[in-house]
Formats: structure tokens, sequence, C-alpha cells
């Protein structure tokens, strides 16, 4: 299954919800991409990619495994779910805080679902022996994430495309992008969709712009 999904509000121990950040993630099978973009300045707040685990369904709980993280922890992080009235899900747990220094701290997160299962999606992996490079690409429908950092951690580039329609056309507009590496774009190579895109299976290797990638989830839109 798919989801896109954004965070509504942080709360860290007794202090007021707050959201400081614009969110954005996507699932695909048992990976994501998280991307937190701080208001204030437009810098990167937080992203990492990697492999989400569901320890337990009821209640739920999951663990994320951040396989590049522009953080540079590496550690696993892990929260449980609760449905709340109005849809939204109320994510509790505890994980080290920056603005305490670092301290593990108690949180609440509010989170929405902008969209699940409705469209067709994938997560590539590539892993670059000469460069020592590990690159995630992602895209659930309308959106497109590219991630690359060194192995072992270093600075981490993340790029942000969406499909928008403009005078009646569609194309891919870049929204944002932190970082120097170079990265495939859908909206640089003036491209609906990769080619051979809709005819990726899991595990197969894929050309990307001359590069070779792992195809680590891809899932059809359900149907109606």
């Amino acid at each position: 299954m798919t989801r896109l999904s954004t965070r509504i509000s942080i709360r860290w121990g007794d202090e007021p919800a707050s959201e400081p950040t614009t969110t954005l993630v996507m699932g695909v099978g048992g990976y994501f991409m998280d991307l937190r973009v701080t208001k204030s300045d437009n810098s990167v707040d937080w992203a990492f990619a990697g492999r989400k685990e569901t320890v337990s369904v009821s209640p739920l709980h999951c663990r994320w495994h951040h396989i590049i993280d522009s953080r540079n922890v590496f550690e696993p992080d892990e929260g449980s779910f609760a449905a709340l009235p109005n849809g939204d899900s109320l994510e509790t747990g505890s994980m080290p805080c920056l603005e305490r220094g670092g301290a593990v701290t108690p949180y609440e997160e509010v989170w929405r679902t902008l969209s699940e299962g409705k469209e067709a999606g994938w997560i590539l992996r590539r892993d670059d022996e000469a460069a020592k490079t590990i690159t995630f690409l992602g895209r659930v429908g309308s959106e497109y994430f590219a991630m690359v950092q060194p192995e072992g951690g270093g600075p981490l580039t993340v790029q942000r495309d969406a499909l928008e329609t403009q005078d009646g056309k569609q194309a891919w507009v870049t929204k944002y992008r932190h970082g120097e590496a170079s990265l495939p774009s859908l909206a640089a190579a003036g491209l609906l969709a990769f080619p051979g895109e809709t005819a990726w299976t899991m595990g197969s290797a894929v050309d990307i712009q001359g590069a070779q990638y792992t195809v680590c989830a891809v899932e059809e839109a359900a149907s109606a």
C-alpha cells in the first residue's frame, strides 16, 4: 500500500503543541521517505529514509530503521498510534529532542493522511560503491523525493518535485532542494515518468539516467 501523510503538530513533554515544520512523508510497502522543512528559514529540519517495521498491529506500534539521515542518527526510532475522532492519528513515544540538548523526551505527534492506497508508488535504492554514497528515490502519485548521503553519514542532499497542471499540461516542478550533490529529477529531465516505471517489480534492477537502482518497494494504485 502507498501512503502520503503530513504532520499537524508535535508536543514535547508538557509543552504546548506546535508545528514548526512543513512535513511530508511517503510510504510504499515496508519503506518510507520523510522530509521536514523548517517554516521559519526553509532549512532542513530532518530528512531521512529507510525501512518501516510493524512491531504490533493492535495497538499499532511501528519502528523506523534510518538508512540515511540528515541528522546522522541511525538508531531506529519507534512509536505507537491511536486514531483520533477527526480521523487523524496520534503518535506517542520518546526520542532525542534537539531543543533539549538531545535529551530523550516523551512526544506526541498528530498525523493526517493525505492519500492511502489510491495512487501508485515506488521507492528505489542505489548503493554506489565508487562514490560510497546511498541514494533513495521515491514517488507516490504526484510527489517525488530524492535523497543522497555518504555511507555512514555526512551531508545529505534532498529534492522534492511535485506534478502540477499548468495551462492544461502536466509537468513536474521542483518545490524544494537542499544540498550540493547531483540527484535524478523528473522536473529537470522534463519527464512525466521514468522509462519503464509501470513495469517495475520488487527487487528488480532498473536504470535511472544511466545508474542502476534496486526496487525496494512498488505498489499499484488501489482499484476503485
